[in-house]
């Protein structure tokens, strides 16, 4: 597993494609901003759990040109 210290506003990018942002961080809870392709699935863990364990089962192909309009955008 790797561990990574942010900050508010700080975030970190997964394969090119998704950039995970640290939004907020409150006494128990921190607020994460995902942005990634529209085509993949993000499921979060209890959920994943009740269904069969496998959230996408999918290969991610790497980013086209194509893919460009299909980011959302989480950073302010």
């Amino acid at each position: 597993m790797l561990v990574l210290d942010r900050k508010v506003h700080e975030g970190f990018w997964i394969e090119g494609r998704i950039f995970v942002k640290v939004l907020s961080i409150g006494r128990r809870r921190i607020k994460l901003g995902i942005e990634a392709p529209r085509e993949l699935t993000i499921v979060r863990e209890e959920l994943a759990e009740q269904s069969d364990g496998s959230p996408n089962g999918r290969d991610v192909a790497a980013p086209g040109e194509q893919d460009k309009e299909t980011f959302r955008p989480v950073r302010r």
